[in-house]
């Protein structure tokens, strides 16, 4: 184990680690990784020296994307759109209360797996075996936070520049009325400083480091 890196992939906010071994993995560039969505391209948004203790059962970075990765990618992105309007019916069908996002194909087009919302825990079990038999493959149900919809679905912020998270950000650390008003330096109204996924505006972060400076 040489070098970590973090990843950026479409459907989450977050960043994840994998172990880059002795592969020439360069900044920004796009790479395979084996995740539990299945095979996935992604993007290296930073890099870091391994830690003894930390690192040890980190997933691997297969190989660098080829031209052949990418190409195909934006076919399975295609092809995925399709399946959309089917996962938004067999909701309905089973009288689920969750809101679809998404869809996307593993690389190698093993799996499938379905982003969506909701308020609280949802039992898709039936769901997920009913879009299995449709699809002959294997159907994975992902639950993500308003942030990561925010980062998918895009937008402006109060600034009039497109959103943070759909831009630049790779963290989805949460934010309290304690940060607006070590930011502001005085109390706000929740629903002033609220981004589009109606949580506190991730911003506020970069407000409170700058005053710190």
């Amino acid at each position: 184990m040489t070098k970590i890196v973090g990843v950026k992939f479409p459907y989450i906010l977050k960043a994840a680690e994998f172990d880059a071994g002795d592969l020439d993995v360069k900044l920004h560039q796009y790479i395979v990784v084996d995740s539990a969505q299945g095979m996935e391209l992604g993007q290296v948004i930073f890099e870091r020296k391994p830690e003894k203790d930390n690192d040890q059962e980190l997933p691997k970075v297969v190989r660098v994307a080829t031209e052949g990765d990418l190409t195909k990618t934006k076919e399975l992105e295609e092809k995925a759109r399709d399946l959309y309007s089917d996962f938004v019916s067999k909701i309905d069908k089973h009288q689920l209360k969750m809101k679809p996002i998404g869809v996307s194909y593993s690389l190698d087009e093993s799996k499938v797996v379905y982003y969506f919302t909701a308020d609280g825990r949802v039992d898709f079990r039936e769901l997920a075996k009913d879009l299995s038999r449709g699809l002959k493959k294997q159907a994975i149900l992902k639950q993500i936070g308003p942030r990561d919809e925010a980062k998918i679905i895009g937008g402006y912020g109060r600034c009039g520049l497109p959103v943070c998270c759909a831009t630049f950000m790779s963290s989805s650390d949460s934010i309290t009325m304690e940060d607006a008003e070590g930011a502001y330096g005085m109390a706000k109204s929740a629903n002033k400083i609220s981004g589009v996924c109606g949580r506190l505006m991730c911003c506020i972060r970069f407000e409170e480091e700058n005053k710190k400076k």
